[in-house]
C-alpha cells in the first residue's frame, strides 16, 4: 500500500484523512449552529462540549495532514490546467492545512486569555495555555477572526476549484480525490 503521495496520486491515507477532516470541519460547523440555537444552558454546554471533542480531533489530524502536505510530492494536476490555477490551487491547500493547525491553538489560547476552560464531554477539561488577560484575549480574538475569514475564504476557493474541476471541466480529479487511480 502506498503510504505517501507521490507525483502521480494521492496516498489511501491522504484521501481518508481529507474526508475526515471535511465531515469534522463540516460537523463544527453544525455544531456552531446548534449550540446558537438551543434556547437551554445545559443543552448548549452539551453541544459545546461535543464541539470541543471534534475540535481536538480535527487539531490532531491536521498536525499529520501539514506536516504530510510540506513533506510530500504533490500529485500532479489531472488534464491541462492553468499554470496560474494549480499556484493557486496548491498554495490553497497549504494555507488550509496551515490554518487547521494554527485556528483550533488560537482559539485555545482565546478561552484561556478569558479565563475559561475548554469543557470536554465526561467532564474534562484543557488546561489554560496562559493566565486570564483580558487585552490579550481581544488581540487573539482579532487575530482569530481575521485566520477564521481567511480560511473560510480559501474553503470557498477550494470547494469552487472541486466544483470546477468536476461539472466544467469534467476531469477526474473528484475520482481521485475518491481514491480511484485515473490518467493524468
Amino acid at each position: 500500500m502506498q503510504l505517501r503521495d507521490n507525483g502521480l496520486r494521492f496516498s489511501p491515507i491522504t484521501v481518508m484523512l481529507h474526508w475526515i477532516v471535511a465531515a469534522l470541519l463540516f460537523s463544527i460547523i453544525g455544531l456552531a449552529i446548534a449550540i446558537s440555537q438551543a434556547a437551554d444552558e445545559s443543552r448548549q454546554m452539551e453541544l459545546t462540549q461535543m464541539q470541543n471533542l471534534l475540535g481536538i480531533f480535527l487539531f490532531l489530524v491536521s498536525i499529520y495532514r501539514f506536516w504530510a502536505r510540506v513533506t510530500s510530492y504533490h500529485p500532479l494536476p489531472v488534464g491541462t490546467p492553468n499554470p496560474i490555477e494549480v499556484i493557486i490551487s496548491r498554495s490553497v491547500a497549504v494555507a488550509l492545512a496551515l490554518a487547521m493547525v494554527l485556528l483550533p491553538i488560537a482559539a485555545w489560547l482565546a478561552k484561556s486569555a478569558a479565563g475559561e476552560a475548554i469543557a470536554l464531554p465526561g467532564g474534562l477539561a484543557l488546561p489554560a495555555l496562559v493566565e486570564p488577560n483580558a487585552q490579550l484575549q481581544r488581540v487573539i480574538e482579532i487575530l482569530f477572526n481575521v485566520g477564521a475569514t481567511a480560511f473560510l475564504a480559501g474553503l470557498a476557493l477550494h470547494i469552487f476549484g472541486a466544483l470546477k474541476n468536476h461539472l466544467v471541466l469534467k476531469n477526474d480529479s473528484l475520482k481521485r480525490m475518491l481514491g480511484k487511480q485515473v490518467e493524468l
